[in-house]
């Protein structure tokens, strides 16, 4: 039931509860956007017509669809960078191992699992795993992360959907003992999916990695493989710093690459030495 317009609902938590509908559907007309978002139809019309206007949302024939804008905003969110590069080739190395079955790269964000990454495959028909997607509850990746989280902080984690607490603090040990999760049709019905944990440079679980398909037999075998992937994609976030040598976009390892610095500023001096020989040629600049 849409609330009504005089609840206090602020125009930024309107216009992002039409984009979050939208993140879920290819396209969707007026009145189903305005009920899913819980808003009267006529404030939906005008924030649809807004965010048109600004190209984070398309329009066509009456029906709505997220826009380039929003996904530009979305490849700029900092995990996804870091963690793209780092996944590219890994990525495309365990799709020729998996015959077809569609890959994700997830990170856990304010409560949900969200799709940062990947490459598709036979299952977008049935649930199309872009950047952006949010996981539903219970998914591998979740699983993964939810383990290795509840091991950070030194307790086991709420259990996810379809677990009870004791059934999920066995299966979380097991997660963390074997590096893999496996979810055989209780998440999405139909469909198998296997994830494993992807480390950051200091040892803390940053995402999952999973291979997802309707053959459980397939997912079963691929677990393997989705590993190696996973420790690829993890060693790779650890040479990012060297190999990038974008420092604003890994601000966050800076005590790594700052130890360099005594070696280059010690050849300052002679550096501004030959400045002060050259004028010629700084005026015929």
């Amino acid at each position: 039931m849409a609330r009504s317009g005089t609840e206090g609902r602020g125009v930024l938590e309107g216009a992002f509860a039409l984009m979050e509908v939208l993140a879920h559907a290819d396209e969707l007309g007026l009145t189903r956007l305005a009920a899913d978002a819980e808003l009267p139809k006529a404030t939906a019309h005008r924030l649809l017509g807004q965010l048109v206007a600004l190209g984070a949302v398309q329009s066509s024939a009456g029906r709505y669809r997220l826009g380039p804008r929003t996904f530009r905003l979305g490849v700029g969110w900092h995990p996804a960078r870091e963690l793209r590069t780092a996944a590219a080739r890994p990525l495309r190395e365990l799709s020729s191992a998996s015959g077809g079955l569609s890959l994700s790269l997830a990170v856990p964000e304010a409560g949900h699992t969200i799709v940062v990454g990947g490459l598709r495959g036979e299952v977008d028909e049935v649930f199309p795993l872009h950047p952006g997607v949010v996981l539903p509850p219970g998914s591998a990746a979740e699983l993964v992360l939810t383990a290795h989280g509840a091991e950070a902080h030194g307790a086991e984690a709420h259990a996810p959907a379809g677990w009870s607490e004791a059934a999920w603090s066995e299966e979380a040990a097991r997660i963390r003992e074997r590096g893999l999760a496996f979810e055989y049709g209780r998440c999405v019905r139909a469909l198998s999916c296997v994830a494993a944990p992807v480390f950051s440079a200091c040892g803390s679980v940053v995402a999952a990695v999973a291979a997802t398909g309707p053959d459980s037999r397939r997912i079963t075998a691929l677990g393997e493989a989705v590993g190696r992937a996973a420790a690829a994609i993890s060693a790779n976030l650890s040479r990012l710093p060297t190999v990038s040598g974008k420092l604003p976009a890994v601000s966050g390892k800076l005590p790594a690459v700052s130890g360099k610095l005594p070696a280059v500023t010690g050849k300052l001096p002679a550096v501004t030495g030959k400045l002060r020989r050259e004028p010629s040629a700084v005026r015929g600049g």
